[in-house]
């Protein structure tokens, strides 16, 4: 995501010249494709190019959301595990020996503390993610409104 950040960021500073190789550029170059057509269409034409990008965006970002959530289900299960591997160990020998608990309750701790590591660091990621892709869907929007009231005032001088 970081590089399609900063190639857009090079488009916005180029935007005489086109590169379909990054969202922004396939945006301007559906504008330079359509620019002779009437206002609401190229309008029309411009917010579906935006609309094809923004899935490519935000692909990843679902995905990433899910294993933040999942995770901690995850070390919750294991969790639930262990304590029940605890309990049949009482069931069975008491609670005389500490040792044939720990290790329901050693299954338990590990599985939380897994799940817990992976969860936090997947939430940050999915927090500058997503911020990473607002930024450049607002960026496309913007650039694109621009280039439909350039035509429209275009427009304008020669009628």
């Amino acid at each position: 995501m970081m590089g399609v950040g900063m190639s857009v960021a090079r488009q916005v500073r180029n935007l005489n010249n086109p590169s379909g190789s990054n969202p922004l550029g396939r945006v301007l170059l559906a504008y330079h494709e359509n620019k002779e057509i009437d206002l609401e269409s190229l309008e029309l034409k411009m917010g579906e190019a935006v609309l094809r990008e923004v899935p490519k965006l935000s692909r990843l970002n679902t995905l990433i959301k899910v294993i933040s959530v999942v995770a901690p289900l995850l070390g919750l299960l294991g969790t639930v595990i262990g304590m029940i591997v605890t309990f049949q160990s009482i069931t069975l020998f008491g609670t005389g020996d500490p040792k044939l608990m720990a290790g329901g309750i050693s299954q338990a701790l590990i599985t939380t503390m897994l799940g817990l590591c992976v969860a936090i660091p997947t939430v940050f990621l999915h927090s500058i993610m997503a911020g990473q892709s607002r930024r450049i869907i607002e960026t496309l929007e913007g650039q694109a409104t621009g280039f439909v009231a350039e035509a429209s005032e275009q427009q304008h001088r020669v009628a």
